[in-house]
């Protein structure tokens, strides 16, 4: 079964979309609370992270690229690597700087380039907003409108996109004796708010979710922990549920994570073994 979406996609011709990024740019830049620090990138790890010439690692806000054996890898990449690659950067901030792997979070421009938009507009990157931050949102989510329509990249046929999407597991890790709960993320890919209920994730060994009657906004996620708590929006607006009757026990070597909709069909499936991560899906 095929799943189709019906979006308000916005029909401007791609000159007016680009005068549009660069009139809203111009505004922001324009702000006395902008934020910025530069830089020169020194190494391109995939998509949507660099390395900077002082050691420091970015994060671009606001987007997330196909991880490494997901269709359009590396074109992703490759796009990121042809605007940044040994050049100087500026990295405007939003509400966090950092992350908990203390990389720099940040919109990251080249001249008055934003790098995360252009990867959204040329159908590489899908919208992936975790709040407190928000500066963007409303360009991000109307250039994957436009990219969607227009079938680029991701949104093509070879890229199997649905409406949500497995971003992450995180399977029980211990650290300094500390044992951190097991949680998974998933994504509204799509430009409308998301109904979950009746959505199942599910994993190798047979326990599964089923997700209450809650909305996912477009562009924002989900953490689907394991453990007792109560569903909710923390205080940075993160919306939290929690796998309570039959926890899932992520295998820390390799499982599969499988997210159905109402109707049974297989939306998205997530592997991983050790680091590395694999979405073939069955035949």
């Amino acid at each position: 079964m095929k799943i189709y979406i019906s979006v308000p996609f916005i029909k401007h011709s791609r000159h007016i979309i680009k005068a549009f990024i660069l009139l809203y740019l111009l505004f922001i830049i324009s702000d006395p609370a902008f934020s910025q620090e530069t830089g020169q990138v020194q190494k391109v790890y995939d998509g949507d992270t660099v390395l900077l010439s002082d050691g420091r690692k970015v994060r671009y806000l606001g987007i997330n690229t196909p991880e490494w054996q997901e269709p359009f890898y590396l074109k992703a990449k490759r796009l990121n690597e042809s605007l940044v690659m040994g050049k100087d950067v500026r990295l405007e901030f939003d509400e966090e700087r950092v992350d908990k792997y203390g990389r720099l979070l940040a919109y990251l421009y080249v001249g008055d380039q934003m790098v995360n938009a252009k990867l959204i507009e040329d159908g590489l990157a899908h919208a992936f907003f975790i709040p407190p931050n928000r500066k963007h949102n409303a360009l991000l989510l109307k250039l994957q409108a436009d990219a969607r329509e227009r079938k680029l990249g991701i949104w093509s046929k070879r890229g199997k996109m649905s409406v949500l999407k497995i971003t992450s597991v995180h399977p029980p890790r211990s650290a300094g004796g500390e044992l951190f709960q097991p949680y998974s993320r998933i994504a509204n890919i799509s430009n409308i708010k998301v109904n979950l209920v009746g959505y199942t994730l599910s994993n190798e060994t047979g326990p599964s979710y089923k997700f209450p009657d809650i909305e996912l906004a477009p562009g924002y996620t989900v953490l689907v922990v394991s453990g007792k708590g109560i569903n909710n929006l923390n205080s940075e607006g993160q919306l939290i549920v929690y796998w309570n009757d039959q926890p899932a026990k992520w295998d820390e070597e390799e499982d599969t994570a499988y997210l159905t909709a109402p109707d049974g069909t297989l939306i998205d499936l997530y592997h991983y073994k050790g680091r590395r991560v694999s979405r073939k899906p069955k035949q």
